[in-house]
């Protein structure tokens, strides 16, 4: 897979840490000179120093054969602009990064493929947690019409020592995940739910609450 990544601050250079070196063809774009020389150095990619809303640029990055294009610079209406050059040359998914949240429907309007909003993200990421006592981590699937909930089992929980099967469970929600003396488990039905011991439940958004107090109350 071909991935261009417009903008090398924090979150593009993250993003591209984690991407490289897992076999993805990484063409890494920023106008900071010195920041290319040092990204350069860092991981397995091609590095070009240039504005990523010039033709010249995009197409020395390959974007003709890019599979996605993701810009992530700190000027939205750079990464607007870049992201539908993108789309003109044909490239096929498009992420773009808005940091004032009242952008997002405009720039998914004019045809980016995916807005992303940190500042966004990590408030809705917040808000849940205070909302949700007892949840120890979260995770918003698909949009947003699932959550996959980190829970503790308490000691006087319903749900201590019993096997999964015995649950009598509410509907909506499936654990996807035991931790087990730290290590992760895939659960079966006969799988004991004991006391103190971490799981991961995939749930419906509209069931969480009745779900997070079936295992923690």
């Amino acid at each position: 897979m071909y991935i261009i990544i417009a903008g090398i601050g924090r979150v593009g250079y993250t993003l591209a840490k984690s991407l490289s070196g897992k076999g993805y063809d990484l063409v890494l774009i920023d106008i900071d000179k010195e920041k290319c020389k040092t990204i350069s150095a860092e991981l397995d990619a091609l590095v070009i120093h240039g504005d990523c809303t010039k033709t010249k640029i995009l197409e020395d990055a390959g974007i003709e054969d890019a599979d996605i294009f993701i810009a992530v610079t700190g000027k939205e209406e750079i990464n607007l602009m870049s992201s539908l050059i993108a789309k003109d040359y044909g490239v096929a998914k498009t992420i773009a990064r808005v940091s004032e949240p009242e952008y997002k429907d405009v720039f998914e309007r004019l045809g980016v493929d995916v807005v992303i909003s940190p500042e966004l993200v990590a408030a809705n990421y917040i808000e849940k947690l205070i909302e949700r006592p007892g949840v120890v981590d979260l995770a918003i699937v698909g949009r947003g019409d699932a959550e996959i909930l980190e829970l503790v089992i308490p000691q006087n929980s319903k749900v201590a020592n019993k096997k999964i099967k015995d649950l009598g469970r509410p509907k909506d929600y499936l654990i996807i995940a035991v931790y087990e003396d730290k290590e992760l488990k895939i659960p079966d039905g006969n799988t004991e739910l004991k006391p103190g011991e971490r799981i991961l439940v995939l749930v419906k958004s509209d069931s969480v609450d009745e779900i997070r107090k079936f295992f923690t109350e």
